[in-house]
C-alpha cells in the first residue's frame, strides 16, 4: 500500500487506527484535505469519508 499523506497534516497520526463507523470496523489508511480513506475490515471495501463524520460524533 502506498501512503500519500502529507506528514504535516494534523490527523496524520490517525493513519492505521481502527474505528467503528456505521456499525462496522474500518481501518484508516490515508488522510488528505478533509477526508479519511477508510477500508472496511470485513471485505476490504474502501471509500473516502469526511473527517468530521468519524471523529466528531
Amino acid at each position: 500500500m502506498r501512503r500519500i499523506t502529507n506528514p504535516k497534516h494534523i490527523y496524520v497520526d490517525q493513519v492505521g487506527t481502527v474505528v467503528d463507523y456505521e456499525g462496522e470496523k474500518h481501518l484508516i489508511t490515508d488522510v488528505g484535505g478533509g477526508c479519511f480513506k477508510v477500508v472496511r475490515l470485513r471485505d476490504g471495501y474502501g471509500r473516502n469519508v469526511e473527517i468530521r463524520k468519524i471523529l466528531h460524533r
